[in-house]
């Protein structure tokens, strides 16, 4: 049997990969097919790894690559509905990637032991961001780094968190941008597209006679315009 040539990462995937500890164990949350822990396997930046997902059909696609790309002494595959079939000790570095983000909310409150400093938790919310910022403020989540990426034309956040209650800081701008900076393009992006979202909220405001609320927007939209135009 000939060796499979490695499969690249998309943009998401590979924002995800680069914030994933040399060394870690990992925990995979909704590994659809495996690809980020048999990547990270393939590239020895895992000493171990869990691939779990809450479906049989992608579970069984996941363990015929792990097969295939020959990681089975670093990669298992589990089935579990969040982090329910993941014991504490089985892994440091978790990453909860491509769904909502009020599912990724139900995991991580679904798991108490994730409230510990030595836990890293990468996150990629593909709707509902704004909700899983303020939560992990609200839960002691400390944002240690944000980056965005675009993706088929849409762009995603990816945060990577511990639970830190001294170091959590929050601003107004916090649950629409997070920590994003306009120090890249992909990260400019996703602010343009909260300008615009944030813009017709608004107007639809202002329209209601909700005029307070409307300026009370209108003035994040000039700071996060003010950034654009800074950096």
């Amino acid at each position: 049997m000939g060796l499979h040539p490695l499969f690249s990462l998309g943009g998401r995937l590979q924002l995800c990969a680069s914030m994933v500890r040399p060394g870690t164990a990992l925990a995979d949350i909704g590994t659809d097919h495996a690809y980020l822990p048999i990547w990270l396997a393939k590239q020895g930046k895992v000493a171990r790894a869990i691939a779990a997902d809450i479906k049989l059909g992608p579970l069984m696609k996941a363990e015929a690559n792990i097969k295939r790309y020959r990681v089975k002494d670093i990669v298992s595959a589990r089935l579990s509905n969040g982090l329910d079939a993941v014991f504490s000790t089985e892994a440091d570095d978790i990453v909860i990637a491509g769904m909502g983000g009020e599912m990724i909310i139900q995991i991580i409150s679904a798991a108490p032991w994730l409230k510990n400093e030595q836990k890293h938790l990468i996150l990629q919310p593909m709707t509902s961001a704004e909700p899983l910022r303020v939560f992990l403020a609200e839960q002691n989540f400390a944002v240690l780094q944000e980056q965005a990426v675009v993706e088929d034309d849409r762009a995603y956040s990816v945060l990577l968190v511990r639970y830190s209650p001294e170091k959590v800081t929050v601003d107004e701008l916090y649950p629409h941008i997070g920590k994003l900076t306009a120090n890249t393009e992909d990260n400019r992006a996703y602010i343009r597209r909260r300008i615009t979202n944030l813009e017709k909220k608004a107007g639809g405001l202002a329209l209601s006679g909700k005029d307070s609320e409307a300026a009370e927007l209108n003035g994040l939209i000039a700071r996060m315009k003010a950034m654009l135009e800074k950096r």
